[in-house]
């Protein structure tokens, strides 16, 4: 069938599913006639379905979702999302029943959407001038989470495991974050809040930390508890980087510590007593200088991990995760920040397009930067950004408003690129890119 002929007949009696109808703009019958326009005369029916994504995962792991996102067209009035559970969708395909819908996006749940099994989609616009052609193609295979605690990071070992860490003493691991389910992977006798994981390829194991002086190492199955009892006091540890020969690690009071080369025993570093108040966040190395980030706008600085220099701050903000991607670093923090620095000294502030967000994590690359890392950032209200020192970045709707606060790039190679995301409440979520 053709456009024009399936321009006679209303699109809910050609599918039975779903059709976003879009409100028309104000009219009047002594307006005049719009002018012509160059870019989609009179008669062309709406352009492709640009910026299609498809967010898979668990909200509030009682039911798994898809959401499909696209950008809106002005001339389209409105869309309507196909669906199957094998490559190829069509016009003929089954069109998506959803659970929530807006403008712009649609959630697929329900009966029709379970945990492990992928879903292709392909959206298309209508105006009265027609269909336009279908998007391409994208698919979306959400995971149930297997906790209520709030999951706080997470990492990836570059080949076949990825894990989450959060309250509780909460340790998940799935081989991919898709088809294959997360499993509990917790040391009993670690109930505190663990707060920050990373990997790296020299001792090919996950460095976990948490409140309490909490280290733990291991390959995702198996820890190792480590024994912090040289130092005096106890630390509320929220991150630890790798710096090439030993590991580092940051928290609450302006800890840091640094460890030997497999981190089992660990060295207590001094950063000044104006810092005893003040939480540190997050810590990043390029290889030439190690930055640390922490409330009210703290930045740090060293070369060695021994002696630290207090940047001026380009805020007041809390400053609550910083990356490197290879040629910048990147720190998300409070009230829509986000600043980045090649050099780790100067700083620019940037614009992400958010409203009243407290970002909480940026991207991270533990086993080693792909041949295309992806910046992105995460926070409350469910908000993912990718992009986000673009002066806007690009919004992608999650189909959740609970605080998201772990996110790792994953590259196998065959397959495309993705996001693993987590969060608040067990909150466990999936997005290619």
């Amino acid at each position: 069938m053709t456009n024009k002929s399936r321009r006679n007949f209303p699109k809910s009696l050609l599918a039975i599913g779903f059709v976003l109808i879009l409100p028309a703009c104000n009219s009047s019958s002594d307006s005049l006639a719009p002018p012509d326009d160059p870019v989609n005369p009179p008669g062309t029916p709406p352009d492709t379905p640009a910026n299609v994504q498809v967010v898979a995962g668990d909200d509030d792991s009682s039911e798994v979702q898809n959401t499909i996102s696209w950008a809106l067209d002005p001339d389209a009035t409105s869309y309507t999302v196909y669906w199957d559970n094998a490559p190829g969708v069509t016009d003929t395909s089954s069109v998506v029943v959803p659970r929530a819908q807006g403008t712009r996006y649609v959630i697929h749940s329900d009966v029709d959407v379970v945990a492990g099994s992928t879903y292709y989609y392909r959206v298309q616009a209508t105006s009265a001038d027609g269909d336009s052609n279908l998007s391409a193609e994208l698919a979306g295979t959400p995971q149930r989470s297997i906790t209520n605690n709030q999951l706080n990071d997470v990492a990836w070992n570059g080949v076949d495991v990825i894990v989450a860490v959060g309250d509780s003493g909460v340790i998940h691991a799935s081989p991919n974050g898709t088809a294959d389910a997360w499993t509990d992977v917790s040391v009993p006798n670690v109930p505190v809040s663990l707060e920050g994981i990373t990997w790296e390829n020299v001792n090919s194991q996950f460095l976990i930390v948490g409140a309490g002086d909490a280290v733990l190492t291991g390959d995702g199955a198996t820890w190792t508890v480590e024994d912090l009892g040289n130092l005096a006091g106890s630390r509320n540890l929220k991150d630890a980087a790798w710096l090439g020969d030993r590991y580092i690690a940051v928290g609450n009071n302006g800890a840091i510590i640094t460890s030997n080369i497999d981190g089992s025993m660990w060295t207590l570093q001094d950063a000044g007593a104006a810092l005893a108040n003040t939480s540190l966040s997050a810590v990043a190395y390029d290889t030439a200088r190690i930055v640390v980030v922490g409330t009210n706008g703290t930045i740090l600085s060293s070369v060695d991990g021994v002696d630290w220099d207090v940047q001026a701050q380009p805020t007041n903000n809390d400053l609550n995760d910083i990356t490197w991607d290879g040629s910048q670093f990147v720190v998300v923090g409070s009230n829509d920040t986000i600043l980045t620095s090649n050099d780790g000294l100067t700083w620019t502030s940037h614009l992400p397009g958010t409203a009243d967000i407290n970002f909480v994590a940026v991207t991270q690359w533990d086993s080693g930067l792909p041949a295309t890392p992806v910046i992105a950032a995460v926070g409350s209200s469910g908000t993912f950004v990718v992009g986000p020192d673009n002066d806007p970045g690009f919004i992608i709707r999650t189909g959740t408003t609970r605080q998201l606060g772990g996110l790792t790039q994953v590259d196998t190679g065959p397959g495309a690129p993705y996001f693993v995301i987590t969060g608040s409440d067990g909150t466990v979520l999936t997005a290619q890119y």
